[in-house]
């Protein structure tokens, strides 16, 4: 986590409550990536090793000029120079857990470097550009930083958008007619409910001739008899019975008093 670690005799001593000391041995600083804004830097950290857990001490914060605040069970920073005021913490039982947008630390050299922030920053906004291209534009185009726009970390979006998920198996059956498998699932709550006060939405496909049938509810117990009106809809459209139920196993279905209403119904149950 460390970008240049510095041996040096520190003085400073850490006696634990397992009656474990540990001493201080080096120093160094410590950036943390961000997924928006600049990176958040800690200078002066301490190495102890010994140590399993990561710690801040509020009364070094305070020597630095700082102003530590607790609120709501969050924890905020104030720097006292320019009247800045950034979250830091949040509670997590009996402690505060740094808390920086999600971040992540990296070990980053500094020499050589416009700064990682410059090479981040102009990485997203040319959509993700590689770093070799960014070296290119430095040199046909102007208002880009000097120096080398590198980057020692590997970017979170762009390993994401790397991944290929596996094919899907081919199905070992088809419907050989309408209404003999319906998909169904539900899908919700949503945090915004919809005019009519909807937060949930059930979802029907027939296998055999692709159609689809969306039906909205407001509760998830509404779920059964949402199951009985779309059955007697396309029944008495179709002249055919609903012959099979396919769903993700969500329980909705399958589950107390659902499953006996289910199988009175006469559906066949699959999942």
């Amino acid at each position: 986590m460390f970008s240049d670690l510095k041996e040096k005799d520190l003085g400073v001593h850490i006696e634990m409550g397992n009656d474990g000391r540990y001493s201080a041995i080096s120093i160094s600083t410590i950036s943390f990536e961000r997924e928006s804004g600049k990176p958040f830097v800690l200078k002066e950290v301490m190495h102890v090793p010994g140590f399993k857990k990561n710690l801040i001490f509020v009364v070094m914060l305070e020597d630095k000029g700082y102003d530590v605040v607790f609120i709501e069970e969050k924890a905020f920073l104030r720097n006292n120079t320019i009247g800045e005021t950034r979250k830091i913490g949040v509670r997590v039982r009996n402690l505060y857990q740094l808390h920086v947008d999600g971040c992540i630390a990296m070990a980053c050299k500094a020499e050589g470097l416009v700064s990682w922030d410059d090479g981040k920053l102009w990485h997203k906004r040319l959509g993700h550009l590689h770093h070799g291209a960014l070296k290119i534009l430095q040199q046909i185009t102007t208002r880009l930083p000097k120096g080398t726009l590198a980057q020692s970390d590997q970017c979170k979006g762009c390993t994401l958008g790397k991944f290929v998920k596996a094919t899907f198996h081919e199905k070992d059956s088809h419907a050989t007619t309408i209404l003999e498998r319906i998909h169904i699932d539900v899908c919700g709550p949503f945090s915004i409910a919809l005019i009519a006060k909807h937060r949930y939405y059930v979802i029907f496909f027939d296998d055999f001739s692709q159609k689809c049938w969306i039906l909205f509810m407001q509760k998830k117990s509404e779920t059964y008899s949402n199951l009985c009106e779309f059955k007697a809809l396309v029944e008495k459209e179709s002249w055919k019975k609903v012959k099979a139920l396919r769903s993700d196993n969500g329980g909705e279905y399958i589950s107390g008093d659902s499953r006996t209403s289910v199988a009175q119904k006469g559906f066949e149950e699959s999942s």
